[in-house]
């Protein structure tokens, strides 16, 4: 019996009353994947490390203003940001591969995603991340199993 993921059994039950995706539709999802993953890494890994250089200036002045701990949703999304990132890179090859390790790093960032949503009160992000993002992530699991 395989492993199941944190949530994943209540997940699946969740996602198993969407409507299904045609089998073209999930081969498609399942090709570009990887490739979606890595461009994902690379901009992701990009926007951290520009993100860090102009977040750190926006502390500063907002404290030259008054506006003591006002940028900490700031950094929590931008360290959601780079662990995302690093998660996507890491996914490249067994996605590549249909691993089943690939899934569950796509499965992690999606989780990451909704944390990082949650903990910065996006519940607009939070609610289109999960119906959307869930909903592609279980329909393409049996591929990955």
């Amino acid at each position: 019996m395989e492993q199941q993921l944190p949530l994943e059994k209540e997940l699946r039950d969740v996602f198993a009353n969407f409507p299904a995706f045609p089998e073209s539709l999930i081969e498609l999802l399942v090709t570009i994947a990887p490739w979606g993953a890595l461009i994902g890494a690379i901009f992701g890994i990009l926007g951290f490390l520009s993100l860090v250089g102009i977040g750190s200036f926006v502390s500063v002045a907002s404290i030259g203003m008054g506006a003591y701990g006002s940028t900490w949703k700031m950094w929590v999304s931008i360290l959601g940001l780079g662990i995302a990132s690093v998660i996507y890179l890491l996914a490249f090859s067994p996605l590549r591969a249909r691993r089943k390790r690939g899934w569950d790093l796509m499965y992690y960032a999606f989780l990451l995603n909704l944390v990082i949503n949650a903990i910065t009160f996006s519940i607009f992000g939070l609610i289109i991340s999960f119906l959307i993002g869930g909903w592609i992530l279980f329909q393409v699991r049996p591929k990955y199993i």
